[in-house]
């Protein structure tokens, strides 16, 4: 049994211990803190509420001294611009300064610019319904064909739809499993034209690569929809997806009293079409032959493939969620009367 001396002794001994222990234990947490691989510097703020940080070089100002830069990442705005002249010709060899960008009327420094066969994430939507019995050997043909002749690198899915919506293939490269697709549709029913482009646009957003287009090829006017058209075109503006349509709409006599009153269903189908190519940077098309259609493809694959790709930081820095109107024109001179065909305009991002 410890004497009463030895037990002070030691009782002293431990004090003395945790006095150097809360001396040295900053020290300790700098050096523990240092040899920590994975030691970072967090805000006491919600993280979700931290945008995006990214290095990045900056050009200095002459007399300072080079290097890195920490910077706020912000997104880069692509607008997939065709250019034709008066006569409907492809433009090619036009160069960068050649190009003035606007967004809300202010005009933007152009960041990236090329004019190259890029890799697609593609989709083809395909009318099944009834009407199309005589019209889908030749569409099936005709889509085969435009998915062959493209870059082996791009990505296909298939969409069917009457008036129920399907997705028969998803995101593919193998163009023998979009072929089996085809030559299995069924024909039969309505047509929910909407919900389809609708679905398909909510699956070319899961495309892998940047540049997304559709194809949609149908002979009606939409009956069977759950969307709205307002409510499609919504969805389509907030997406950089260029939508082709290829419409068989027969005329029909439909107006109403003295044709005063209202648009005829063909009127109405042609209307909605070109507005939602229109909105996306994208055509329509109404041919009268079923033939036509591949000639029509044939011109959609060329234009997908030599498109001119230009990008901007917008200098609106607000991430508000607001639309964006963009305007693109060329330099007075270089061609008599162009023709430019590229999205609208975008949403900015939000915080």
């Amino acid at each position: 049994m410890l004497r009463k001396t030895d037990r002070f002794r030691l009782w002293l001994a431990l004090c003395l211990s945790c006095l150097a222990l809360i001396a040295i234990y900053p020290y300790l947490n700098v050096l523990y803190a240092s040899e920590d691989k994975d030691v970072h510097l967090v805000s006491e703020s919600d993280p979700e509420e931290i945008p995006q940080l990214a290095f990045f070089q900056e050009k200095k100002p002459e007399g300072e001294k080079g290097g890195y830069t920490f910077g706020v990442n912000v997104d880069l705005v692509m607008m997939y611009t065709s250019v034709f002249d008066k006569n409907g010709r492809f433009i090619r060899s036009l160069e960068k300064e050649d190009f003035n960008v606007y967004e809300d009327g202010v005009r933007q420094e152009i960041a990236s610019f090329s004019q190259e066969d890029v890799p697609l994430s593609m989709g083809i939507i395909v009318d099944t319904s009834g009407s199309m019995d005589d019209k889908i050997e030749q569409v099936n043909r005709a889509a085969y064909a435009f998915i062959k002749a493209g870059n082996p690198q791009d990505e296909f899915f298939l969409v069917g739809f009457n008036d129920e919506v399907e997705l028969l293939q998803p995101f593919t490269s193998d163009i023998d499993e979009i072929a089996d697709e085809l030559e299995n549709t069924i024909i039969t029913g309505g047509t929910a034209l909407y919900d389809a482009v609708f679905l398909g646009v909510e699956e070319a957003r899961r495309g892998k690569k940047e540049k997304k287009a559709i194809v949609v090829i149908t002979d009606g006017n939409d009956r069977e929809s759950t969307y709205s058209l307002q409510e499609l075109i919504a969805s389509i503006q907030e997406s950089d997806i260029q939508i082709f349509n290829i419409g068989f709409i027969d005329e029909d006599d439909s107006k109403g009293l003295f044709g005063f009153f209202k648009k005829s269903d063909s009127e109405k189908a042609r209307d909605a079409l070109e507005r939602i190519s229109e909105e996306t940077g994208g055509k329509a098309y109404f041919p009268e032959d079923i033939a036509d259609i591949h000639s029509i493809v044939t011109e959609i694959a060329h234009e997908l493939r030599n498109q001119y790709s230009i990008g901007y930081f917008s200098s609106n820095h607000a991430r508000d969620g607001s639309w964006r109107r963009v305007v693109i024109r060329l330099d007075l001179g270089i061609i008599s009367d162009p023709q430019l065909r590229y999205r609208r305009g975008y949403y900015a991002p939000k915080d």
